[in-house]
């Protein structure tokens, strides 16, 4: 059980220092005339990041096997959406010299690939039998 709880902390962590980074390090480009396609992908990043945070602090209260699967389940597939949102379900900028495909990208992809990982190990290790 301890190493679960690790798990949703480090999932949290994560999550809060790419919310962190796309304010002040891996920031999009910024908002001037023309609003650029990262600025939208930072958007929905950081709700869906706000949204694994807020699900992985809720598993840590709770100790019920389905419960904690059912966030398991949500968490998994909230990251995977993340890991397509920058330039497959948004696009973002035209050159690859720009923040976004040398900062932003990378790390929300790396960030929801991470996250990924540790979920479906976390619902690896949880497959014994619920008691309902």
């Amino acid at each position: 059980m301890l190493k679960i709880k690790i798990a949703d902390i480090a999932i949290a962590a994560i999550e809060g220092v790419l919310v962190a980074g796309l304010f002040s390090f891996w920031s999009p480009c910024p908002v001037g005339e023309h609003i650029m396609g990262c600025h939208w992908v930072s958007n929905v990043t950081v709700a869906l990041s706000s949204a694994v945070i807020l699900l992985s602090l809720l598993k840590l209260l709770s100790g019920e096997v389905l419960f904690r699967r059912g966030i398991n389940s949500a968490v998994l597939l909230i990251s995977l959406i993340q890991a397509f949102v920058p330039g497959w379900l948004i696009a973002i900028c035209a050159h690859e010299h720009m923040r976004c495909h040398v900062y932003s990208q990378p790390a929300v992809v790396t960030v929801a690939g991470i996250v990924a990982l540790i979920t479906i190990g976390e619902l690896v290790l949880d497959r014994k039998p619920a008691t309902v």
